[in-house]
């Protein structure tokens, strides 16, 4: 869609292709790989990418839903599609993770003196820490660091933001705006107490950092929806955002001024939410079109993938008598070449082994449980209006018998 939305009509398609191109610079910053970026600041900053992330939601979900919670049937219908949207392929990818605690096992058992990187079904991947990851629940300060798969901390927070999103528009639809402010101001200024130095949190205070940006995406589309739907100097504003991430990417050190970046965020997605510059015509086009389709997919399947060449690496580096890995920062890397070739390689693993994967995760797991729950749904509301039809139907019928 381009120019000026009506409520939950068509799609921001500008904006969806920058949530695949955040979801793959994630990818980037996980890939187990040595490189020259490695343990600089500005690829630590890639992290924002989730900030991003949240932002988006919350204001896909203002233009989506925002004008359709009317009543608690609604809200039910709601909290079903996300649940849908985000929980399915969740729970597959935990499956997946519970084979490679299984396959050490068995490891294990086949050679006793194996040495492992951990002890099978230990920390991080412990039966109790299972039972969190099913119910949403790792994000809430009950364990010590990330549990299983990773990166599905973010979901987990993004889903009970999103229900809390819900019951503000449910209950308050006149003052939600206001809500909204109080909400994202109060989850940063709280966030900042609880971790003054690093807006990069998780496990723990991962829920307010999700409530800062989500409502700050939820306020911009409140503001874009009161614009005057074109932009003046679109291709200088876009080229200007684009600067703007750019530069605060690569110089802001940890501290206060990380907090900046959701009203960053707020900007870029009002700029290109009119999907009118020449940079929107490239983020239209088809290829980074797929990639905005598949960034839930992209985004939840890497780190599996990236467990396996860890394992393969180790393996074949033993049988063979070769170091291809390194630990760095407590985290075991590849050896590709230099540094700079290790870099180059980065770039291309982190497209050539995730999206192919993605797009089948997504036409397989993601797709057939959204339309599980959209007939689910259609369903039951047809069978509501059903019901209702035929209580007024057999209603006037009894009015008209006590009338005879």
């Amino acid at each position: 869609m381009t120019g000026q939305a009506s409520p939950g009509s068509g799609r921001f398609e500008a904006l969806d292709a920058l949530r695949g191109i955040c979801a793959l610079l994630v990818v980037l910053f996980h890939i187990p790989v040595y490189h020259a970026l490695k343990g600089t600041q500005a690829f630590t900053n890639l992290q924002f990418c989730v900030d991003m992330f949240f932002a988006l939601s919350g204001f896909v979900l203002c233009h989506a839903y925002g004008h359709r919670l009317n009543d608690r049937a609604d809200g039910v219908r709601f909290a079903v599609a996300r649940f849908a949207r985000l929980w399915p392929l969740h729970i597959v990818m935990l499956v997946a993770f519970i084979g490679i605690e299984v396959i050490k096992v068995d490891f294990l058992r086949a050679d006793a003196s194996l040495s492992l990187d951990s002890v099978p079904f230990g920390e991080g991947h412990t039966p109790w820490e299972l039972v969190t990851n099913v119910l949403f629940l790792q994000s809430f300060h009950l364990h010590p660091g990330l549990t299983w798969n990773g990166p599905a901390w973010s979901a987990a927070v993004e889903f009970y933001v999103s229900l809390l999103f819900a019951a503000v528009v449910l209950l308050f639809p006149q003052r939600r705006r206001a809500i909204f402010l109080g909400l994202c101001l109060a989850a940063g200024m709280e966030l900042f107490v609880r971790s003054p130095h690093q807006l990069f949190v998780s496990q723990d205070w991962g829920m307010l950092r999700a409530m800062f940006s989500f409502f700050a995406g939820c306020l911009v589309y409140d503001l874009r929806r009161h614009s005057a739907g074109r932009l003046a100097t679109p291709n200088m504003l876009e080229t200007w955002s684009v600067l703007l991430v750019a530069a605060f990417v690569l110089t802001t050190p940890p501290g206060g001024s990380q907090y900046l970046f959701p009203l960053l965020a707020a900007i870029v997605i009002y700029v290109f939410s009119f999907d009118q510059g020449v940079i929107s015509t490239l983020l239209r086009s088809a290829p980074l079109q797929q990639l905005g389709l598949w960034s839930y997919s992209i985004y939840m399947i890497h780190t599996f993938l990236f467990q396996l060449m860890r394992m393969t690496a180790s393996y074949l580096g033993r049988k063979v008598h070769v170091d291809l890995v390194v630990w760095f920062n407590d985290d075991k890397l590849l050896l590709l070449g230099t540094p700079g070739q290790a870099l180059v390689a980065a770039l291309v693993l982190s497209v050539v082994l995730v999206v192919p994967f993605a797009a089948l995760t997504y036409r397989w797991i993601e797709k057939p449980a959204m339309d599980f729950a959209r007939r689910a749904l259609s369903a039951r509301r047809g069978a509501a209006v059903s019901t209702t039809v035929l209580g007024a139907a057999f209603s006037g019928y009894a009015r008209r018998a006590a009338g005879r």
